[in-house]
């Protein structure tokens, strides 16, 4: 099953800012540019936030501010519950470890959260996603050239398709490989340490 960016963006920095009101949780993903990279759009924040707390994953907190007149107005926050730190640690987890040629926003939400995990269940996870990029990359080879040779009556499209993914598929390879030197090497500081 793939991982909702959306959903876990909106669980992250809810977990990150809390408690926060829905503007503060917009404002801070799209600090991140998710609208250009994981196509959310602010507005979807806000619907994603609802939806979150019908699903019993983050609470309304109301709170008294007070106002530059006379009396307070209620401000509603937000914060995780346990079934949403519960869900957000899942997805987050997810997210680490799936590989798709065609999807990079559920693996980039992922990097934005990746120090809420253990140094070692990320370098596991780094070491596995570099293993399945690997073997993804094999099998394009193996799909370009039948892609070639069913050309006569696949759209001649079919074949850049291939190319593209694998082309994604070698970037985000490459990029990984270095993340993983970087973690071994004591960059960032993770949970518990």
């Amino acid at each position: 099953m793939s991982v909702d960016p959306t959903r876990l963006l909106v669980l992250g920095a809810t977990r990150q800012e809390q408690p926060a009101t829905g503007y503060a949780i917009m404002r801070e993903l799209t600090s991140w540019g998710v609208q250009e990279w994981a196509s959310v759009n602010p507005g979807s924040i806000y619907g994603a936030l609802r939806a979150l707390v019908k699903d019993g994953f983050v609470a309304e907190v109301t709170d008294k501010v007070a106002t530059s007149g006379r009396g307070h107005k209620d401000s509603t926050k937000f914060r995780l519950t346990d079934e949403g730190e519960s869900a957000f640690t899942s997805l987050l987890r997810s997210a680490l470890w799936e590989v798709s040629p065609y999807r990079t926003a559920p693996f980039m939400a992922a990097l934005c959260f990746l120090v809420a995990l253990t140094r070692d269940e990320v370098t596991a996870a780094i070491e596995e996603r570099v293993s399945r990029l690997e073997s993804q990359l094999r099998q394009f080879e193996f799909d370009e050239k039948q892609t070639v040779l069913d050309s006569v009556t696949k759209p001649p499209h079919s074949v850049e398709f291939v190319k593209l993914a694998a082309g994604r598929l070698d970037g985000e390879l490459t990029f990984t490989r270095t993340l993983l030197e970087r973690i071994r090497s004591g960059s960032y500081t993770f949970a518990g340490e």
